[in-house]
């Protein structure tokens, strides 16, 4: 019983740790464990390299092949790959303490349109545009 729950809590832990969220969608961080918990959500599971030593569904659903595998993780990688904008732009973006100081002065000096605090999010944005296109479902 008591590895049965651990195994549970690392499976959990596992999914959670899978994904990106962004403006309140959440988006696969590619990978066989992310497809394989994508494919078949609660199933719990041991693998050697391409090949399922244990596989356990309480739905009763066979185990996905590792062709179905693969296409989930070219899904993901897709997914992952329009959503780089994004992670770019975190990781460009002005500390929040500096950008609350320029919203401060742009609020004090009457330049809320065109000042320093627009300035800064505008050229990261411009540094890293959004994809063209519709997003990737989901």
């Amino acid at each position: 019983l008591l590895s049965n729950l651990i195994n549970t809590a690392v499976y959990q832990l596992l999914d959670y740790m899978a994904y990106k969220k962004f403006k309140g969608k959440q988006y696969p961080v590619p990978g066989v464990d992310t497809a394989i918990n994508t494919l078949r959500p609660g199933s719990r599971w041991d693998l050697s390299n391409t090949t399922f030593t244990r596989f356990e569904d309480d739905q009763g659903r066979e185990a996905p092949t590792w062709e179905e595998v693969q296409a989930e993780i070219e899904r993901e990688v897709d997914i992952y790959n329009y959503f780089l904008y994004e992670r770019n732009r975190q990781e460009a973006y002005p500390d929040w303490r500096d950008q609350l100081d320029m919203l401060y002065h742009d609020i004090k000096s009457g330049n809320l349109a065109d000042g320093s605090w627009v300035a800064a999010i505008d050229k990261v944005k411009e540094a890293h545009p959004k994809p063209e296109g519709p997003e990737p479902e989901l």
